[in-house]
């Protein structure tokens, strides 16, 4: 059964990576990350199992199924009997197209975003969020079964929005720069 959660401070003055599953997102881009405080996104948490916190607003039973070993918080967006959950509420987001042209969706990275804020991050790390690139990260499960990934519609928009408005706020949210390739040097070189 989920349970009402009100939301507190926890995280107060903390850098926080929220891990969606766009297709940058990889296992070296999580070990990177993985001395923050990390909130999983949807299936991303099959990248990251030791995160502290997984954020799907669905009631998708296919995935809290396969979540079901996941030992840090669960945060839905449904309030259900069948699962053991927190309840944040069903976190709809009014995302500003254009001026004047507004759109209203749910979206479990832009809850994320906001529920690290709100558990007091001063800092939040974005990897995996690649609104402008269809698809999901190498090997995410369940992908057979759903129609072909497209870009996720005001994603773009709401993201550049929710950064000014946490900027605002003085946390700062920043993108991940993927690590590094290993250099590997020619013999004689």
């Amino acid at each position: 059964m989920t349970t009402p959660w009100k939301i507190t401070p926890d995280w107060a003055g903390q850098t926080v990576a929220v891990l969606a599953s766009g297709p940058s997102l990889s296992p070296e881009v999580v070990a990177s990350l993985a001395k923050h405080r990390c909130i999983a996104v949807n299936y991303s948490f099959t990248l990251a199992p030791a995160a502290d916190m997984l954020v799907a607003l669905d009631l998708n039973p296919q995935f809290w199924d396969a979540a079901a070993d996941f030992p840090g918080m669960r945060v839905c967006g449904v309030a259900s009997r069948d699962l053991d959950a927190m309840y944040a509420g069903p976190r709809y987001e009014i995302i500003e197209m254009t001026p004047g042209n507004r759109i209203e969706t749910r979206n479990s990275g832009l809850a994320a975003i906001r529920i690290a804020a709100e558990m007091g991050a001063t800092r939040i790390i974005l990897a995996g969020f690649d609104p402008r690139t269809p698809g999901h990260f190498t090997g995410r499960p369940a992908v057979d079964a759903e129609p072909a990934p497209g870009q996720y519609f005001g994603l773009a928009e709401g993201l550049a929005g929710l950064i000014a408005e946490m900027g605002a706020k003085d946390i700062v949210v920043e993108y991940c720069a993927a690590p590094a390739a290993p250099v590997r040097l020619r013999k004689g070189a």
